[in-house]
């Protein structure tokens, strides 16, 4: 199944002693693809669009996706709130980081 990831993302910094959020999109994009699911990475994009960008191109991937999976704090985000509206909309699959066994449609 393609899966887009969505979920809190914030621009790795200097300062930051966490890995930068994108961290967390790799190891799950990195599950799912052993599980055998095809991953839509928004992480993969250069850190030099605007946020409205990120948006615009993350909802053509959405569109284009079977599934959403929402990586844990997903509730936090502005963007990836709208992305699981539009995904209900659409009726795709919709996962639930550490939550094995939900799944909606």
């Amino acid at each position: 199944m393609e899966h887009i990831l969505t979920g809190p993302y914030n621009k790795p910094t200097n300062n930051s002693r966490r890995p930068p959020r994108g961290a967390y999109f790799y190891n799950a994009a990195r599950e799912l693809k052993q599980a055998g699911d095809t991953v839509l990475n928004p992480a993969t994009l250069p850190d030099s669009l605007f946020e409205a960008d990120y948006m615009r191109i993350g909802l053509a991937m959405l569109q284009c996706a079977q599934g959403i999976f929402l990586l844990e704090g997903w509730q936090d985000s502005e963007g990836a709130r709208a992305e699981f509206h539009l995904a209900r909309k659409l009726r795709l699959y919709i996962r639930f980081q550490g939550y094995e066994n939900v799944l909606l449609a």
